[in-house]
């Protein structure tokens, strides 16, 4: 009987326990359950980041307004400087003409103050005048000037064929055929009679290549520069010239005395290719030189 009981008691035990093993579990549910609330500020540390790549832009946009009016400004004037002065050059704006904003910035599509910015330097470059009372105006043209300038440019020009005589190399003298090619396959004047401008800037490369091996670029920058001034001139030039004068055989003269590395031939061609240039321009002189400023 005894026996009986135990084995009654037993299971009884036996149930017993997996009851407090369930117990058990459900009391580490609740600690389970506990331990979730704890994620929530690993997810607010998450959106710590979202914060601060919102923040970073806002700087952004601050600077850009600072930077590109000043860089369109300049870009602006300079564009305005260079069209102004490709026109004077040209004789577009005719000399001594007078320069008032109105017109030129209608004309220009410009603002006054690039426009007054584009001008002063073009004062400095001698192109254009300021007087009182009278404001901006183109540089006059004049017999005394274009023979100055002429004439300065042919000494100058000069010194550097000597040292490209002495200093050239085969490219050299390859470039200087390449050059007269090009300008012997354009006629000089248009129909209405007034220079190519094609072959004006071929004319400019041609004689160019004659000293490009002088050695020397401060001589040939100040080469060019005259050289634009005289160009000035050269555009008033019309058919009125000599009508015997062939400019294309004395370019070819040139040509021929230069890679041949004479340097003394080549030098009294140009001086003769320069004074019958001049004599062309002066025989239809007055040049619009005495245009009234008003």
């Amino acid at each position: 009987m005894e026996r009986v009981r135990r084995m009654k008691t037993s299971p009884a035990g036996a149930t017993k326990k997996p009851r407090e093993s369930g117990s058990k579990a459900e009391s580490r549910a609740p600690d389970a359950r506990q331990h979730e609330p704890r994620r929530e500020p690993a997810a607010g540390h998450r959106d710590t980041p979202a914060v601060r790549t919102a923040a970073a832009p806002a700087h952004a946009p601050a600077a850009v307004p600072t930077d590109k009016p000043v860089k369109a400004s300049r870009t602006l004037t300079t564009d305005l400087f260079e069209q102004i002065r490709s026109d004077i050059l040209h004789n577009r704006l005719e000399p001594a003409s007078r320069l008032r904003f109105r017109d030129m910035r209608e004309r220009y599509r410009s603002g006054l103050s690039p426009l007054r910015e584009a001008l002063m330097r073009l004062v400095s470059e001698g192109l254009v005048l300021l007087e009182d009372h009278k404001g901006f105006s183109v540089a006059p043209v004049s017999r005394e000037e274009m023979i100055d300038i002429a004439n300065t440019l042919l000494e100058l020009e000069a010194i550097a064929i000597r040292m490209a005589v002495e200093k050239g190399d085969d490219y050299w003298e390859a470039q200087i055929v390449a050059r007269y090619h090009e300008l012997s396959k354009r006629e000089m004047f248009v129909s209405d009679g007034t220079l190519d401008p094609e072959w004006e800037a071929r004319n400019v490369a041609f004689h160019e290549s004659l000293y490009d091996a002088c050695g020397s670029p401060s001589l040939k920058l100040v080469c060019h520069v005259l050289y634009e001034r005289h160009s000035r001139y050269r555009r008033l030039r019309t058919r009125q010239g000599d009508p015997t004068r062939s400019v294309s055989k004395e370019h070819e003269a040139l040509m021929r005395a230069t890679i041949s590395r004479d340097g003394d031939t080549a030098v009294a061609l140009l001086r003769k290719h320069r004074s019958a240039t001049l004599a062309d321009v002066a025989a239809g002189w007055p040049a619009r030189e005495d245009v009234s400023l008003g």
